[in-house]
């Protein structure tokens, strides 16, 4: 069997990366998600000695968030080219640091609300955003397999739209790319992401895991209706990483030894 590693987020509440490791090592948990939404997080405000340090001495492992509106294919060159530069200055500064994994969203982008219907742009212009998208990866890729630093894909409730599955199925051919499946993200938008996801399920190599009770998610395990349990079987089986995503320290704390008084994950 599988031994899942089990990581924490970043969380608002935390003031420093000094507090953030100390509820890591406090909760016996392997990995890290940084989240370059928080300044505190910047990657100009993260020393690599500092990050190195602590993942030489307590065996903490990091992953990158990047930031939520960090859009690959949008359709202004120079707007694209700042956030591929994000993502290389990135990897360079992982590389350095101990990252293993830079976790992106695909941005839903425009619409337009027509009297019947709401009309995606990208999905309209489906092959100008899946060129861009592409492109974008290929270059940020192409940097992160040298350092061995996976890029992975979250699905966020449009898995479904066209001109998202035909990035994807673009990206995914590519080496060292993958998809984090966030378990509440596909439950509160009406599993509208499952299929393909399922479809896909080679790729998946990373987890976000919460509970969800209709539309409000990130709640604590067992306070909402997903299986859970089929959920971290399919963990233990495709052997991925595990990151308990809630959004307090008290809520992180109880989901641990929630989880743990079920036997769900190490000890």
């Amino acid at each position: 069997m599988n031994r899942l590693r089990i990581g924490m987020p970043s969380l608002i509440e935390l003031n420093s990366f000094e507090d953030t490791i100390d509820l890591c090592r406090e909760l016996k948990l392997n990995f890290i998600e940084l989240n370059m939404n928080l300044p505190s997080n910047f990657i100009d405000n993260l020393p690599s000695d500092k990050l190195i340090h602590n993942k030489e001495k307590h065996k903490i492992s990091y992953t990158m968030h990047m930031p939520d509106d960090a859009d690959m294919g949008v359709f202004f060159q120079s707007v694209r080219d700042g956030y591929v530069k994000l993502a290389l200055d990135t990897i360079n500064w992982a590389r350095k640091s101990g990252v293993e994994l830079l976790n992106f969203h695909i941005i839903e982008g425009a619409k337009m609300t027509l009297p019947q219907k709401k009309i995606y742009v990208y999905d309209e212009y489906a092959d100008i955003f899946v060129k861009n998208f592409v492109e974008s990866f290929q270059v940020v890729c192409k940097s992160a397999i040298k350092d061995k630093i996976g890029i992975n894909i979250e699905n966020s409730g449009n898995f479904n739209r066209v001109f998202a599955q035909e990035a994807l199925n673009r990206v995914l051919n590519i080496k060292g790319t993958g998809i984090t499946w966030d378990i509440g993200h596909d439950s509160a938008n009406n599993f509208i992401d499952h299929d393909y996801l399922m479809k896909m399920s080679k790729h998946i190599t990373h987890m976000h895991f919460h509970d969800t009770l209709g539309q409000k998610d990130h709640l604590i395990p067992f306070n909402g209706s997903l299986n859970l349990v089929e959920h971290i079987n399919f963990a233990v089986k495709k052997n991925l990483t595990l990151l308990i995503e809630v959004k307090t320290i008290a809520a992180l704390k109880e989901s641990v030894y929630i989880l743990r008084h079920k036997n769900l994950i190490p000890i």
